[in-house]
């Protein structure tokens, strides 16, 4: 639930008639009174192919935040424009750390952009940071959520201080992080399903293999065993003879760490064709999607998955947000969407401030903007859609939740929300 101050800051919002939802109302000082121009911010996502279900109402979250602030000019004279870029891979129609570094290096080479929303998978977000933290810009990720982006020493599969190579951190997120996620998903595991025995899988990605080592190393410390692993590319599509083996092992659980793009639902209607239909099955935010239910068919009903990140519909800080994005929009948000959508919220009020310390007119110097963008973003104390967000030494948000979440009908329902204390 909201704090009083979060509760008195979307009342003054919605008195304002500020649609803008988490959005600061233009500073009645008049600094940025003298405004004129354009100014630059982009999206990376995947929002084609099989991901475009996660990335498309992702990208509607951090686009809704920019027509918002046009529309009650928060710039006092200057414009937003938006770039969106998607890392989708003809070759694969998934989500590519090739192209996402490709379209990194682009936005990067553009000097007018001041600040991204996006990676959306945590292995895309890894290929972009170098090429973004050269050039001194901006990245807010809404979903990436593996602890190596952001904390030394959390993922031996990286090195954290070599995505940082100016020393700076350009790299932020709004989402919870896997040693919150893995935690909390043992927690649904042990306590929740009282399952004991779990097999787990995972894509062989960033992300999917994080979430699945931390979620073996907090089920263990539950009380759980873990009797069996499969690490198999995203590419696979028979998982019979893992789960066949994990039929053998006694497993009470199959747990999948990775994407609905990569197998998740695929294993899940396997199990069925294996006598596992009637055993539990859990993963991450990573199949928390409608694809998930394209693979899986009705199989999917009974699957749980969590979310790191609030729902917006269980917030009364979200309220508006979900009101203004149903319609333009004509759906409910998804997983992410406020995630995005304050994520772009908080770079637009970095660029406001940034303009008023310029005295209210955009800065001459491309450098010199993206610098005062990305000090701002470190600093900030922002009151949105999803809560009151702030960043740690290391970009990580101080706003953690989590989500349960059950199929059902065919689609993912809200069962109940999680606090994680990392």
């Amino acid at each position: 639930m909201p704090n009083r101050s979060q509760f008195t800051t979307l009342l003054a919002l919605l008195a304002l008639g500020a649609a803008a939802c988490g959005t600061s109302s233009t500073s009645s000082s008049g600094q940025a009174s003298g405004c004129t121009g354009t100014v630059t911010v982009a999206t990376e996502l995947p929002v084609s192919g099989n991901d475009a279900s996660d990335g498309v109402p992702t990208q509607n979250g951090a686009v809704l935040a920019v027509d918002q602030a046009n529309a009650n000019h928060t710039l006092n004279g200057c414009t937003l424009t938006v770039i969106s870029k998607d890392d989708t891979s003809a070759a694969t129609g998934a989500h590519d750390p090739t192209q996402g570094a490709s379209n990194m290096t682009a936005l990067t080479g553009n000097q007018a952009v001041v600040g991204v929303v996006g990676a959306f998978n945590s292995s895309v977000c890894e290929a972009e940071q170098t090429i973004a933290n050269d050039a001194d810009l901006v990245m807010i990720s809404p979903s990436c959520t593996n602890p190596g982006l952001t904390i030394p020493g959390s993922n031996s599969g990286i090195d954290t201080s070599s995505l940082r190579p100016t020393g700076k951190i350009t790299f932020f997120r709004v989402c919870t992080t896997d040693i919150g996620q893995g935690a909390g998903l043992a927690e649904v595991a042990t306590k929740t399903l009282k399952d004991t025995k779990a097999y787990v899988f995972d894509d062989q990605e960033t992300y999917g293999q994080g979430l699945a080592a931390t979620f073996k190393t907090d089920f263990v410390a539950d009380g759980g065993t873990v009797v069996g692993t499969a690490s198999l590319p995203g590419s696979t599509t028979d998982f019979t003879s893992e789960l066949t083996q994990a039929k053998s092992d006694g497993a009470t659980l199959i747990f999948f760490g990775g994407t609905s793009s990569n197998g998740g639902g695929i294993i899940r209607k396997q199990m069925g064709d294996v006598g596992l239909g009637s055993v539990d099955f859990l993963g991450g935010d990573g199949i928390q999607d409608t694809q998930f239910f394209t693979e899986a068919g009705t199989a999917g009903d009974g699957a749980y998955s969590t979310v790191a990140a609030p729902n917006p519909a269980d917030l009364s800080s979200a309220t508006a947000f979900v009101s203004a994005y149903k319609a333009k929009f004509g759906s409910a948000p998804g997983a992410y969407s406020a995630n995005a959508y304050d994520a772009m919220n908080i770079i637009i009020q970095a660029i406001k401030k940034a303009i008023q310390s310029n005295g209210g007119k955009l800065p001459t110097s491309p450098s010199t903007f993206r610098e005062a963008v990305r000090a701002n973003v470190a600093s900030i104390h922002y009151s949105g859609a999803i809560g009151t967000t702030s960043f740690d030494s290391n970009g990580d948000t101080t706003n953690k939740l989590l989500t349960l979440w059950k199929g059902s009908g065919g689609q993912w329902t809200y069962v109940s929300t999680l606090t994680v204390s990392s």
